[in-house]
């Protein structure tokens, strides 16, 4: 299996020389990658080749993008540092901003056109989910003591958030949301397969898997220790 994952495996020469954050793809050719310099400058690539080859924009947000979120080639949304939030509706010409908490952006996610949602953090203690239900005109912002880093719907109704030692669900389309009984590590990443089976990665090396809708989590694998090599994780993904 290592053989065929050699094969399948190459790295593609963005053209970037920045920090790259997120990849979101809306079909098999089209894609995104967002990043940049955390103060400076906001970079987003795209691919129509399905990542073989990559194209920047000149200028997008004068912040480090972390993430974004794309309705079709034309319209999405980026967002990212101090609290940036760039809405396109003109294949990425052109882009609003500003959100006013003045924390990073770390993720988006919307289940249809008109209900998204945001999640923010600074340091450890200080975060916040944003929902929209007019497809991002306005934004809800309910504080956390948690900096959380991810946000994914998995269908009309339910919704994940994860950060610093916590994991929330929304179960009415994020408009709030309730912990589940998950800790351990900094939970930076989800991903749900399926509605009912997702899996966390922590930054410090834990990975926690569900398979009923976040009522049960079972470790698949340990975070760090002090006497081992350290392992961090930013991201997970799965193709089915």
């Amino acid at each position: 299996k290592k053989d065929e994952m050699e094969i399948l495996v190459r790295e593609v020469n963005s053209g970037n020389t920045y920090q790259l954050h997120d990849v979101f793809f809306l079909d098999d050719s089209i894609g995104f990658v967002s990043g940049g310099m955390r103060y400076d400058i906001g970079v987003l690539l795209k691919t129509t080749n399905g990542g073989q080859s990559w194209s920047a924009f000149d200028s997008i947000i004068p912040k480090c993008a972390y993430a974004s979120y794309f309705f079709s080639e034309a319209e999405g949304y980026i967002v990212g540092f101090d609290s940036w939030l760039a809405y396109t509706n003109d294949s990425c010409k052109s882009f609003g901003s500003g959100t006013g908490n003045y924390t990073p952006i770390n993720d988006i996610s919307f289940i249809d056109r008109k209900h998204g949602l945001m999640v923010d953090g600074a340091g450890y203690a200080v975060g916040h989910i944003l929902y929209t239900a007019d497809g991002g005109a306005n934004w809800n912002s309910t504080d956390y003591q948690n900096n959380l880093r991810a946000v994914q719907y998995t269908d009309s109704n339910t919704a994940y958030a994860s950060g610093y030692g916590v994991i929330y669900k929304s179960i009415n389309a994020g408009q709030s949301f309730f912990p589940l009984d998950a800790r351990g590590d900094f939970f930076v990443a989800m991903d749900f397969p399926s509605a009912s089976t997702g899996y966390f990665a922590g930054y410090q090396g834990m990975i926690l898997k569900t398979t009923d809708g976040g009522n049960s989590f079972s470790k698949i694998h340990y975070g760090n220790t002090f006497f081992e090599k350290r392992e961090h994780f930013e991201g997970i993904d799965f193709w089915d």
